[in-house]
């Protein structure tokens, strides 16, 4: 009899999980597609920043890279789901993934802007959005501000003005 009742319970608890768990499932698969696009457009353009450094770029090594930031992204869409129905909160979703995506974008926006012979300066970002987010949106930028965010790369460079490797 005891055994019987050890398989109802069991039976239930895998029932309830994996209903959870296929929910979550079908609620991150919108993020997906975004999380794939900043997959691609990191691939990318930290392929074209390599290349500009002068590095050498290994097909073997961009796939593995690529693999993890996979990997990672469906723990993050994991995360974010279930934390979302676990807590009955839209938000959490929204938040976490939104700290994902950003950061990704700050990274591929990074990559970009090196192909350009530009740094950006994340710490001069942020200190930028968080006056613009007091109200001060209205003044204008001064030189000094923008020197700040962003900077001209003052690496040595060859002749085509790709970056020269330094040992």
């Amino acid at each position: 009899m005891e055994e019987q009742s050890a398989l109802v319970v069991q039976g239930g608890v895998s029932a309830v999980a994996i209903a959870f768990f296929q929910e979550a499932v079908l609620r991150m698969i919108p993020y997906a597609v975004p999380s794939f696009v900043l997959l691609l457009l990191d691939l990318l353009y930290g392929i074209k920043a390599a290349k500009f450094r002068g590095e050498k770029v290994r097909v073997s090594t961009a796939v593995r890279r690529s693999m993890t930031k996979l990997f990672s992204y469906c723990c993050w869409l994991i995360l974010a789901s279930t934390m979302s129905l676990s807590f009955h909160k839209d938000w959490i979703e929204w938040a976490v993934l939104g700290l994902v995506y950003v950061n990704e974008f700050t990274s591929i926006i990074g990559n970009y802007l090196e192909t350009k012979g530009i740094e950006l300066s994340f710490i001069g970002l942020i200190r930028w959005a968080f006056k613009w987010a007091s109200g001060k949106a209205g003044q204008a930028v001064e030189d000094a501000e923008a020197a700040d965010i962003i900077k001209p790369k003052d690496k040595p460079r060859d002749a085509k003005g790709r970056f020269v490797k330094q040992n």
